[in-house]
């Protein structure tokens, strides 16, 4: 009599993993939210422009908005600014920012991207 052998596989796709699965979307997805903030006066911001768009084009539109280039980012499209003044979401996509962001978290996301030359 030889011995059975049972299967070590989940039957249904990798059930056992759904939840880490769905802790991987949920800080996809949260953690980058929470990030997300309007630039208040005096703070600094870090400015996501569409991808294509110079740091000369963005620190133009940064300045069209009272606001100082401080550094620039990971990438061309990302830079960190300052304002003198609160700006609202609506300000932001006015001189075509895509999103603003926490300058802590942009930075650690922007470590992880390849520079453009």
């Amino acid at each position: 009599m030889q011995p059975r052998h049972t299967r070590t596989t989940a039957r249904d796709g990798g059930g056992s993993l759904r939840p880490a699965w769905a802790l991987l979307l949920l800080g996809l997805l949260v953690l980058p939210a929470l990030a997300l903030r309007t630039p208040a006066a005096g703070e600094d911001v870090a400015l996501l422009f569409p991808p294509g768009t110079s740091a000369e084009q963005a620190m133009i539109a940064i300045a069209a908005a009272d606001g100082l280039a401080v550094r620039q980012g990971g990438t061309e499209s990302l830079l960190v600014a300052r304002f003198g003044r609160d700006l609202g979401w609506s300000d932001l996509w006015a001189l075509g920012a895509l999103a603003a962001l926490d300058p802590a978290v942009a930075g650690a996301c922007a470590a992880l991207l390849p520079r453009s030359r």
